[in-house]
């Protein structure tokens, strides 16, 4: 009973940390610190260093599909380099900015809008057309949308293996 628990618990305190990854702050990271805390200091055979090493190649997955899928989204819109550059910036600002509105939720919004106003900023600044602009801006949005998608299911797996092998370790 007292395992469940503890799993119970690892299990709400990870999944407290992915909802981070939509405030574009590194939930993903942080749960690999937890999960470290727990090799070190936790239980011993639960929670081992090869575990947590295995979990960092996930979140560097995370971080490589987040990344990848908001380039991938601008350049298809017809983002130029800056312009993707812009979104990506605009992206954090827009998380920070939201961030205190609909219980955190807002920095959903506020990352998803602040790609497209970053992205359109910059291409506007470089003198594309508002068509142009907006359709590179468009797509700075649906990549980031992907992105935050794709991260946060890499997060999920993690939560979901660490968890099963927390639980499956006891003794």
């Amino acid at each position: 009973m007292l395992d469940a628990v503890a799993g119970l618990a690892l299990g709400l305190v990870l999944f407290a940390l992915l909802w981070l990854n939509l405030l574009s702050l590194p939930g993903n990271w942080l749960m690999l610190g937890v999960l470290a805390l727990l090799a070190a200091f936790g239980p011993e055979g639960r929670i081992t260093w090869s575990f947590v090493g295995m979990m960092s190649l996930l979140a560097l997955l995370g971080e490589g599909i987040e990344f990848v899928a908001q380039i991938i989204g601008g350049k298809r819109g017809g983002a130029s380099g800056a312009g993707n550059f812009g979104g990506v910036v605009g992206s954090i600002a827009g998380a920070i900015l939201g961030a205190p509105f609909g219980l955190g939720l807002g920095a959903i919004a506020g990352a998803l809008v602040g790609a497209w106003l970053g992205c359109f900023a910059v291409e506007r600044l470089r003198r594309e057309s508002h068509a142009q602009a907006a359709q590179a801006a468009w797509g700075s949005f649906w990549g980031r949308s992907l992105g935050l998608v794709g991260k946060a299911a890499v997060g999920a797996v993690i939560i979901v293996m660490s968890v099963a092998r927390f639980t499956s370790q006891a003794a």
